[in-house]
């Protein structure tokens, strides 16, 4: 397993640092949200020692499943770029006629919480009781805690510093490519991340892909037999800004997007629930509630035409449905009274077709995604408990739904009435 350790340095106007502990300007200033924060502070640590190590999470993983007396599988799906492997714990018997979820967490490595939360979830289940009984009498649901061990092992200035992105170099040469053909549009060349608390950038020296732009609706797509077959057509897409962009299909670079993809291919799930990390918000001008989660169903706004084979890919109008009557249960589960679980807003509307969630919607997956609130470097591990109830909450009255059947009962205009993405911290700020 090999581990990369680079030397990096910031990149901003007027901001250096030699530790995670910066001397910089808040962002926030006087922020007005209720409750106000939690986000790490001007010369403030950024702690990640309550958070999973790669090396942690694995033997959490095995320790479950020795613990759960059979009802947890534990297989590797795949090893990522720096070696690290790719696990997906199943509960359930695989029953055909039982409806299949998957959760996947930390596509990107600098938003932890879905795997703590994940974990714990995964614990929930396999511990036993009527609850969770009940869901696995009806459900089989696999668990992928973390697609992006890389991004998560990151370094910078030899200390814990988690990263959005992949660890893996586009060199078109080696690929079979023209020299000059550019990156993908979600190529990170330099290895850069947001410094603490969203003050310049901090370069850490490694390249890497953005996972979660690295999908194809063709779960059969193969970039290395493409180049093989026409390595000038795959360079067109690639230098035109018109096929190289977030509205189109990724060429699938990475190995965890493989292995993730092949992985929904296999199991063929009905609903796919992906947890994020985001910034913060308020709810409204009236409402100076903190947003504790936003939600989306929809990833693709309009069909999408495979450049390859010419097939088109369109949302199913009963996967649309069902991805609305998943994420108004959701929204309706964290609200209590006038606390800030219930401020909850819909995510900015996307057409990414070459998202892991675009993708398998337009497979004929229904689609949840659970965006927590605060990134790593502007949060560190505060309020973690607190934050990932926000996720296991609302998982958990999917899963009873559908295992009770009580979503055929549900109103998918409430989720076009959820508050749209809006208003930052603070008074004016949109």
């Amino acid at each position: 397993m090999k581990k990369n350790k680079r030397l990096g340095y910031i990149i901003s106007s007027g901001v250096l640092a030699s530790t995670i502990v910066l001397g910089a300007t808040s962002v926030f200033a006087e922020p007005t949200t209720t409750p106000n924060g939690p986000w790490v502070q001007d010369q403030q640590h950024l702690s990640f020692e309550g958070l999973m190590s790669n090396e942690q999470l694995e033997a959490k993983l095995k320790q479950l499943v020795q613990a759960s007396k059979g009802k947890v599988q534990l297989s590797q799906f795949g090893t990522s770029n720096d070696g690290y492997p790719l696990y997906v714990a199943k509960l359930g018997d695989n029953n055909p006629n039982k409806k299949r979820v998957l959760v996947y967490t930390q596509i990107h490595g600098n938003e932890p919480l879905g795997t703590e939360a994940a974990v714990e979830l995964i614990q929930k289940l396999s511990a036993g009781g009527k609850e969770a009984g009940q869901i696995l009498d009806k459900l089989n649901i696999w668990f992928v805690p973390r697609i992006n061990p890389d991004g998560t092992a990151n370094q910078y200035e030899g200390k814990p510093y988690p990263t959005r992105y992949s660890h893996q170099t586009f060199d078109p040469v080696k690929l079979g490519l023209p020299e000059g053909t550019k990156a993908p549009w979600y190529y990170n060349a330099i290895g850069s991340e947001r410094a603490v608390n969203n003050n310049g950038s901090v370069v850490y020296g490694i390249p890497g892909f953005d996972l979660n732009r690295d999908f194809n609706p063709n779960y059969d797509f193969d970039v290395n037999e493409e180049i093989k077959n026409d390595p000038q057509k795959v360079a067109a897409i690639l230098n035109s800004s018109s096929t190289n962009n977030g509205s189109q299909a990724a060429l699938v670079f990475s190995p965890e997007t493989r292995a993730l993809t092949n992985l929904v291919k296999e199991f063929d799930p009905d609903v796919a629930i992906d947890i994020h990390h985001r910034g913060f918000n308020r709810l409204s001008e009236e409402d100076s509630r903190s947003v504790s989660i936003q939600l989306l169903g929809l990833f693709t706004t309009k069909p999408y035409t495979d450049p390859f084979s010419g097939k088109i890919y369109a949302v199913d109008p009963a996967v649309e449905t069902l991805s609305k009557k998943v994420n108004a249960i959701a929204y309706e589960s964290l609200q209590r009274g006038n606390s800030s679980f219930g401020a909850i807003q819909k995510y900015p509307q996307v057409n990414y077709p070459g998202s892991g969630l675009g993708a398998f919607q337009l497979n004929g997956t229904a689609t949840m995604l659970i965006e927590i609130k605060g990134q790593t470097q502007t949060l560190g591990q505060k309020q973690n408990g607190m934050l990932k109830e926000t996720a296991k909450v609302p998982v958990m009255a999917v899963l009873n739904s559908l295992a009770d059947g009580s979503i055929e009962n549900v109103d998918p205009a409430v989720y076009d009435a959820i508050p749209d993405y809006a208003f930052g911290v603070n008074p004016g700020e949109k």
